[in-house]
């Protein structure tokens, strides 16, 4: 097994990206799996972009441990919104936590009929290489709609509010098994694209 590094202290995400490494040649090591050399690790994301923030977050991490690098960068987009909140997901609200946040952007969307509450979630994964300082970027989008009220408890982040097209906006993703979503979910399919590089050339 090949040894990767995940630039991320979230155990939610590291579950899911667990999930999808299922299976392949590399073992995803993460932030959190390195205490030591991670403890006076700054990683400041104040790029306009989520390929920015996830550049941001390889190259800092990639440099510190000298490890082959993956990072991600994720957040919901709202149409009705103008895109927000978008690269600030996850402080969207002044708290800065999952129910906050997602209760802030239902407050927002107050009054606004389901079918005006398009949706997708963008995900970018960066490859860094400390060696070569090669970066490779990958996309992936999910579309779904807006819920008019949270439902579920199985995820994180905005899962309660995210009624996914490929469920016909009948339930949330933190009604669903995590292990499903992964299969369609906009992390999944950027992090597919990312593993077939790896596969290519590492």
């Amino acid at each position: 097994m090949k040894q990767i590094l995940i630039a991320t202290n979230n155990k939610g995400k590291a579950k899911e990206i667990r999930q999808i490494f299922k299976d392949t040649d590399f073992e995803p090591k993460f932030l959190f799996d390195f205490p030591e050399e991670t403890k006076d690790l700054e990683i400041i994301e104040n790029a306009d972009s989520f390929e920015g923030n996830a550049k941001i977050k390889a190259i800092i991490a990639g440099d510190k441990l000298n490890m082959i690098t993956l990072a991600d960068d994720s957040g919901l987009c709202v149409n009705y919104l103008d895109g927000a909140p978008g690269v600030y997901s996850a402080r969207y609200s002044k708290k800065g936590d999952d129910v906050s946040n997602y209760n802030k952007l239902l407050t927002a969307m107050a009054g606004v009929p389901l079918e005006e509450r398009d949706c997708y979630y963008r995900c970018a994964v960066v490859i860094y290489n400390p060696k070569t300082k090669s970066i490779n970027t990958f996309l992936g989008d999910w579309h779904g709609k807006v819920a008019l009220n949270p439902m579920g408890n199985k995820s994180f982040g905005y899962a309660p509010i995210f009624l996914a097209k490929e469920f016909n906006y009948k339930k949330t993703n933190a009604e669903c098994d995590p292990k499903e979503l992964i299969l369609i979910n906009h992390r999944g399919k950027a992090f597919r694209q990312a593993i077939d590089m790896l596969n290519n050339k590492f």
